[in-house]
């Protein structure tokens, strides 16, 4: 897995990061709002019970969207995201809080992951099992300057 950690001033800057010809997007643990209140929302479950107006706050789940979707919760600009990248949507039964740690990434690469994106404040953490994704990320005119920058502070 190659990776690479720079500085971002928003979500929606790096939204030319993502490959766009993977259109299955997988974000863990996503929360909605940040800010722990209570907020109005309706649910409904796989089984079809609808609940209408629950007040609910400090909800976190697994997301299954594409690009599309992907697009409109970076404009959230969320402080944390795991995003992943795969070819094709993850089965049911794939947890990745389950997996082993010291296999965890052979068993998503073997599920079709290609990159992941991990958002931690104004940070970035992009990785890839495909060299070529990375080094062109690295010469992204946007990004190349911060990435050297982080390098160089890095073996200062």
């Amino acid at each position: 897995m190659n990776e690479l950690v720079f500085e971002i001033n928003s979500n929606e800057e790096i939204w030319e990061l993502f490959d766009k010809d993977l259109n299955s997007i997988f974000i863990h643990k996503f929360v909605p709002n940040e800010v722990i209140q209570w907020w109005k929302t309706d649910l409904k479950t796989q089984s079809g019970t609808e609940f209408k107006n629950l007040s609910v706050r400090q909800m976190e789940m697994d997301v299954q969207t594409d690009l599309s979707g992907l697009k409109k919760i970076l404009k959230l600009n969320t402080n944390q995201l795991r995003i992943y990248q795969f070819e094709k949507p993850i089965s049911d039964t794939l947890e990745i809080d389950r997996l082993p740690e010291k296999n965890r990434n052979q068993v998503l690469k073997q599920n079709g992951l290609k990159h992941f994106f991990f958002v931690d404040f104004e940070f970035i953490t992009i990785g890839s099992f495909e060299l070529d994704f990375i080094s062109g990320i690295e010469r992204n005119p946007k990004f190349e300057k911060r990435i050297a920058e982080r390098k160089q502070r890095l073996t200062e």
